[in-house]
């Protein structure tokens, strides 16, 4: 009985083995050979026709030591090679594929962190447009922005809270400004401050977010809420950053807002009061735009004069 026990258990052993070998996942931990000789000729073909400018030949041979030899001890520094086979063939997005694969697979290889920066690269080439990629073999055109954002992502979520997702994060929002998605832009740039407050591009970020709120009331609808936004991001950046160069410019951006938030006030009256005939609101409006003088006194003086003649439109309404 032992016997029999003894060789079904060997058998077992023998069928999960070669699947172990042929894993393109996960590498469970110390299941790494100790020695590999196949694994190493594999490799050292390859290296001798990348030499020799034999690409696709050394992409065969990578190809084949990682799925015949997936537990090797050179699985690391072939699945790296063959990103780098990938882009001297021009084929960015299978490139950037291979060093994701080292860097979700080899955590603890040397190359974990030089596959993270190959990807940091690409993805700021593309972001700056001087990575291409070709269409239908002929044209080189800049990557797509949906392929650039998620490799900038990527980059972030493989690389958290150190300078290298820092820095992607940075090149991510700057993209998004680029590509007119103001509002994912702004997100970015607030979740920079909020990540790396210490990093060389918070305050950079701080100030765009509080640009960003500034321009946006002039694109469709003035809106107030976005004007105090950026009140509150220009107020934040001195707060935050009290010895920096721009914190003083940040202050009198504030100040400005507010003047102009005190303007855009006095125009919601004005509209009340001679469009809308909402005397009661117009009124609110003035009053409020009276009592911030100091802020814009030229606001101020206007309102006291439209102040009246609401006041006067609103005693003439009938009592219901």
């Amino acid at each position: 009985m032992r016997k029999v026990l003894l060789l079904q258990l060997c058998a077992a052993f023998a069928l999960v083995l070669p699947m172990c070998e042929q894993t393109d996942g996960p590498l469970p931990a110390g299941s790494i050979r100790a020695t590999d000789p196949e694994a190493d000729a594999l490799l050292q073909k390859a290296v001798e026709y990348r030499n020799q400018g034999k690409l696709s030949k050394a992409k065969g041979e990578l190809r084949e030591l990682l799925s015949e030899h997936g537990l090797a001890p050179n699985a690391p520094q072939a699945r790296y090679m063959l990103g780098e086979v990938y882009e001297r063939m021009n084929d960015p997005r299978e490139a950037f594929k291979q060093y994701t694969k080292v860097v979700e697979n080899y955590q603890s290889s040397s190359l974990y962190e030089a596959a993270l920066n190959r990807q940091l690269a690409m993805a700021t080439s593309a972001a700056n447009e001087t990575l291409k990629t070709k269409v239908m073999g002929l044209w080189d055109v800049p990557m797509e922005s949906t392929v650039v954002i998620e490799w900038l992502e990527t980059v972030i979520r493989n690389a958290p809270y150190n300078d290298m997702s820092a820095t992607a994060t940075s090149v991510l929002a700057d993209y998004l400004v680029k590509q007119e998605q103001y509002e994912a832009a702004c997100a970015v740039y607030r979740r920079l401050v909020e990540n790396y407050p210490d990093s060389r591009y918070a305050p950079g970020a701080q100030m765009m977010v509080a640009k960003l709120w500034a321009a946006s009331h002039t694109r469709g609808d003035q809106n107030l809420v976005n004007l105090a936004n950026a009140q509150e991001a220009y107020e934040e950046f001195t707060l935050r950053f009290p010895n920096h160069p721009d914190a003083k410019k940040a202050y009198e951006e504030a100040k400005n807002v507010r003047r102009l938030l005190v303007q855009q006030e006095l125009e919601v009256g004005r509209y009340y009061l001679e469009r809308s005939k909402e005397y009661p609101s117009a009124v609110f409006c003035f009053e409020s735009v009276i009592r911030q003088k100091k802020v814009n006194p030229e606001a101020a003086k206007e309102a006291e004069a439209l102040l009246a003649r609401a006041k006067k439109a609103a005693a003439a309404i009938p009592a219901s």
